[in-house]
This record gives structure tokens, sequence and C-alpha cells, in this order.
């Protein structure tokens, strides 16, 4: 993948314009893919900080960005070799590009109605495989597990449209279909 000079500060500036457009999620994802992928391929996401992950939660996030309300959290995240997450939500828009190794997506859909506290019958429908490069999107309920694929180090540009410790997201279990709040502890 050829290098950009794109930086954060001029990604985030672009994303504020398409916002204040005040267009759907879907559009706003779809115009935000190509600038995800741009700043993916950027120099300035080469640091070694950006490497460091947290053993206990597998993978290491480290913020770029986020608005003072918790608005439009920018981040990058290190997802160590066979390590990633259980099914979760964002109840936000997301934007997720890779920036080197790769990473397993796996969708999943909630087939119970929501409303017995704790619970969740969740059904696999499919996967993908991402690569440098590669550009996804999730809308608001969608539900995903992420997994590095890979022997080395996985890293990858997460762009939400609200922080996601400020989102109120659950995360799965399949097998014991619970349900429960889905934090991650962000690198200082």
């Amino acid at each position: 993948m050829l290098t950009t000079d794109y930086s954060v500060s001029q990604y985030v500036s672009d994303i504020r314009a398409i916002i204040n457009r005040g267009t759907d999620n879907k559009k706003l994802t779809e115009l935000i893919k190509p600038l995800a992928k741009r700043l993916a391929a950027s120099s300035e996401l080469q640091q070694d900080e950006y490497r460091v992950c947290d053993e206990k939660q597998g993978f290491g996030v480290h913020l770029l960005h986020e608005e003072d309300n918790h608005d439009l959290g920018v981040f990058v995240l290190s997802w160590l070799p066979d390590r990633g997450t259980l099914p979760h939500n964002h109840l936000t828009w997301a934007v997720v590009a890779v920036v080197e190794g790769s990473e397993q997506e796996v969708h999943w859909r909630r087939n119970d109605d929501g409303t017995k506290s704790g619970y969740a019958e969740l059904e696999k429908t499919g996967e993908i495989t991402m690569h440098a490069g590669d550009v996804a999107v999730c809308m608001p309920n969608d539900i995903h597990s992420v997994w590095n694929t890979g022997e080395n180090l996985s890293i990858s540009l997460h762009t939400y449209g609200r922080h996601i410790n400020f989102t109120g997201r659950s995360q799965f279990d399949p097998e014991s279909n619970s349900e429960i709040p889905f934090f991650v502890t962000v690198e200082d």
C-alpha cells in the first residue's frame, strides 16, 4: 500500500464537513470510507506507540481524536496475534480501515427480541478477512466480532460517530446466550 501524507487533523476536518451536510449514516459512512483508507496509508499511523497492546484485553486502543461531547471518536487499534473480541455492537456508525496485517470480521444477527435483560440469541451470518487497505462499515445496530488471524500484530484505524465507551454498547457470548456492557481500556 502506498504511503500518504494525509494527517489525522485533515481527516477530522474532512469528516466534520461531511457530518455538517446532515446526511444519513449509510451515506455518511460511504463518504468517510475513502478518507479512512487514505489515512490508514498515512505515515502518521506508523508510530511505535500504536503497536502497544493490552495483554488482558488482547488489543490496544489508542485515541487519536474525540470531540468534547464524546462524538467523533478516532482510534488506532492494535491486535495481538490470535486475539480479538466477542461479538459486539457499537450503537453508533463505524468505519474501519486495516493499516497492517489481517483481521477476520464475523457478522452476527440477533434472533431474540432484546426484552430479557442480559440475554441474547445470536446467529453467525457471514465472515470476511480484511487486509491492509480494506475498509468496512458498521451501522449502529450491527453486531460483529473481530479476530487477528495472522501470526503478527494487526493494526486498524477505527472511526466512530461517538466514542465507543460512551454509547452504551454490548458484547455478547453466543455460547451462553449472554449480553453484558462492553467497555475497552484506552491506552494513555
